[in-house]
Parts: structure tokens; sequence; C-alpha cells
């Protein structure tokens, strides 16, 4: 499904040097993390096995600047292989709220589905911004919700009038909303609590945790023993073993 608006300039496939490329994220990219470390390193593989990986789409912002609106992951492995030659790109010459919906088109493919919290966040990061879009226009990039959008409009002015900054995250705004009407916590605000702390622990110590828990997870599991009250503990391990087994035992 294609929801950006294409200028009169027709998308141009090309290759470019790596150091012609640059990224936005703050702008491009409107995942809770900016790359998969996963995803980087089966990249990496494939750079290595000899694979040509699809074109990056990239904004011709003007002469000689190039940014990269989709195609984070393949930067981050061409980056980290050591990759010397030119790269395909599809180049886009177009304004910034079209090369903006076109990031989120591309985002939202099925490749690497967004997350609700992502599309939450995308959905705000464009109801605060300059871009002039719609209402409709934000539904339709985002796929969140016509309410939770006016919802959103109703937020940000409400903080507009108290002279608040707007934060980053719609989970944030909210409870920088509620620090001013101490509105009850909803499902969805107890979801974005959950993965605002769940991405700060990950960037704090996610890595090692990953890294220890590949290497030897009986490691990983002591510490976690040693670190947890026992209650917490059975949670943890009522949640996991859920995770892992699902539907496959429903008795």
């Amino acid at each position: 499904m294609t929801i950006y608006k294409q200028g009169v300039n027709t998308p141009k496939r090309k290759r470019l040097p790596l150091n012609k490329l640059k990224t936005e994220p703050d702008t491009f990219q409107f995942r809770e993390f900016e790359t998969t470390e996963d995803h980087v390193r089966g990249l990496v593989d494939a750079i290595n096995a000899g694979n040509v990986l699809d074109p990056m789409t990239v904004w011709v912002r003007g002469e000689d600047d190039f940014v990269i609106v989709d195609g984070h992951h393949r930067y981050a492995a061409y980056m980290r292989s050591g990759y010397n030659k030119p790269v395909p790109v599809i180049l886009h010459e177009c304004g910034r709220a079209e090369a903006t919906l076109l990031a989120l088109s591309e985002n939202t493919k099925t490749k690497l589905p967004m997350t609700k919290t992502e599309r939450d966040n995308a959905a705000w990061r464009i109801v605060c911004s300059d871009l002039g879009l719609s209402k409709s226009e934000t539904v339709k990039a985002t796929g969140v919700s016509n309410g939770t959008v006016g919802k959103m409009r109703r937020v940000r002015k409400k903080l507009q009038e108290q002279d608040e900054d707007l934060p980053p995250t719609w989970w944030m705004a909210m409870q920088k909303l509620k620090g001013l009407e101490r509105p009850e916590m909803t499902e969805d605000m107890a979801e974005q609590m959950i993965e605002a702390r769940a991405k700060a622990l990950d960037d704090k110590i996610g890595k090692e945790l990953g890294r220890m828990g590949n290497i030897q997870w009986e490691a990983l599991a002591r510490v976690l023993e040693r670190r947890l009250e026992h209650d917490n503990l059975s949670h943890l391990a009522d949640h996991l073993y859920g995770q892992v087994v699902g539907d496959e035992f429903p008795y």
C-alpha cells in the first residue's frame, strides 16, 4: 500500500558510495530501536556470502544531500561488514512531508512490522510536527485509529496551552498530561509505560544480557535469581513459558 504523495520526479534507481549517504533516525526512523541486532547480523552474513540486498530508499534533500528514509538495518550491515562498493538505492526528489510519509510507508510493510507503540509514537511525532498533515492523513500513514489521533491533537493543544514542551513519545505526553489532569491509567498507557521502561533497560544492558544468554544462559538465570524477588521471578518464568509454549499445549 502506497500512502505517500509522490511529486513530479519519478524515483530513480542508482548506486551510491556509503559515504554519500546519511541517516537521521530522529526524523525518519519510527521504531523503538534504530536497528535490531539479530536482523543486522543476518544481513551482514548475507553480504559476506555475496548476496545483493534490496535497494535502500533515499530522499534527495538537495544537491549532493542524500538521506536514508528506509534501510537503516541495511546501512548498518554494510558499515559493519566493511563493504566498500557503491550500494543500490532508490532516489526520491520530494519535500520533507512527502519524505516522512515515504518513510512511514516503507516501515509499515510486512518485512519487519511496526509495533503498536511504534505506530502510536509515529502518529504523535506527526501530530507535533510542522508537516501540516490532516488527521485523516495521519491515520492513513500510521494505522493509528481516528479516535487516538484526535486525542493526540487535543493533548498537544492542552500541553501547548500550559506552555509545556511536547514530549517525544505518546506515553510521555500522556504522563505529562496526567500531572496536569490526573487521568486514570488506561491499558494503552500501561503498555506504553512497559515499552518505554523496556527500551531504557535494553539500551543500558540489553546487548550484554543477549551476549551472555547466548554464551551461557545458566549464568544469566543465576543473576536473575539473585536480583529478583521470588514472586517476580515466578511471574517472569510464567511469562517466558507462555512465550515459548504458546498455544501448543492448551491444557
